[in-house]
């Protein structure tokens, strides 16, 4: 890994610089120290912007400028997404409105995104992206059916993850496709992959449910497997359905390796969210989740919601410089996970590493809406 680039001088810090630096280059007291006074002065913008949030901050007796650690930032339920706007820009500025899975429930969050956030997104997941995957372009093999891209379909939190992920990409293939709303194998396009391109540098990406349930299960009964010159497979979400199967991250990583004649190290599952598009915490050769010198998290006690120490499970909140189109500077989460430690994880990246445990069972958190709501109505 890169070593990490000189400390800029005290008040040089800018969102630029920090996305422009090694993703994980910096250790985690100097990165708290750079992030905090961003996130203070765009906690400011986002309550002048927006009422709902200027309500939230009165009713809780939030301060600002008395914040002086991350973990006392304010922070948002994520399911508020699903029942408020969170716009921190005008209106006519937001050039897209990007949809979580709507899985809990089936209501989905609304992500209001505009054109800087957009692009701060973008340079933020090819600086991850160039950490697993070099400066190179590669043939990209996206786990999906193509119509995920048609205009006509809500733009999806699947469809922000084939176009971030497109970045390095300088041939796309999809392996599925779509007929009467079931996804198949799409067989011309997989033979002319073996046949062409076996001795390409390759990488893919996919959910693991869909890659498990119907790309390695219909591959099977066809016989076939691939083997290229180098490859990478980045994959998430559906692990909540994998449990269901009984399928282990173990068990899923050493049987799609099979199918890609590849290591089971080049099976790399990561942990990321709508509401934070642009964010991937991507598994190191140890199985952890590494955080980017742009992001943070905070793992919180279910009950008391202070953080927790290291090794004792939590929600998971996650934190964020990137957006200035929407409230994303601290959403905690309903998922659970575990901050295994902090600047020392033997693969060398920097800063806090963590693991994903589990999905929360459902449980509406009493009072949340109303403390996004204004007096009187």
């Amino acid at each position: 890994m890169p070593d990490a680039d000189p400390i800029p001088s005290k008040g040089a810090w800018t969102r630029d610089t920090i996305v422009a630096l090694p993703p994980y280059s910096q250790d985690d007291q100097h990165k708290n120290e750079f992030l905090l006074p961003i996130i203070k002065e765009q906690l400011e913008i986002a309550r002048r912007n927006n009422r709902q949030i200027d309500n939230y901050f009165s009713k809780q007796g939030i301060e600002i400028d008395a914040i002086q650690r991350l973990e006392d930032v304010p922070y948002i339920p994520v399911q508020m997404f699903k029942v408020f706007d969170l716009r921190t820009r005008p209106e006519q500025e937001i050039v897209k409105i990007l949809q979580s899975s709507g899985t809990t429930g089936g209501t989905p969050s609304r992500i209001p995104l505009d054109k800087a956030t957009t692009l701060n997104q973008i340079k933020a997941l090819k600086s991850i992206l160039s950490d697993y995957l070099g400066e190179r372009r590669k043939i990209f093999l996206v786990i999906d059916h193509e119509g995920i891209n048609s205009p006509q379909m809500a733009f999806s939190a699947r469809t922000a993850g084939v176009r971030g992920l497109s970045i390095y990409a300088k041939k796309i293939f999809y392996l599925l496709k779509e007929e009467d709303g079931r996804l198949s194998l799409n067989m011309p396009v997989i033979r002319e992959i073996v046949e062409n391109y076996s001795h390409e540098d390759v990488y893919a990406f996919g959910f693991t449910y869909i890659i498990w349930t119907i790309f390695y299960e219909q591959l099977k009964k066809e016989g076939m497997r691939f083997s290229f010159e180098d490859f990478t497979l980045f994959h998430g979400g559906g692990w909540k359905k994998m449990q269901e199967l009984a399928v282990s991250k173990e068990t899923f990583s050493d049987t799609i390796a099979e199918v890609f004649c590849t290591k089971r190290e080049n099976i790399l599952d990561f942990y990321g969210m709508a509401e934070q598009t642009g964010i991937i915490f991507v598994d190191c050769q140890h199985g952890n989740k590494h955080v980017p010198t742009f992001s943070q998290i905070i793992i919180r006690d279910p009950f008391s919601l202070e953080p927790c120490d290291i090794g004792k499970t939590g929600l998971i909140e996650v934190m964020s410089i990137l957006a200035d189109s929407y409230y994303d500077q601290a959403i905690l989460t309903e998922d659970l996970g575990v901050l295994v430690g902090v600047d020392d994880c033997p693969c060398g990246h920097k800063g806090r590493y963590f693991q994903f445990v589990s999905r929360v069972e459902k449980a509406e958190p009493r009072g949340c809406g109303d403390t996004f709501r204004e007096s009187g109505r």
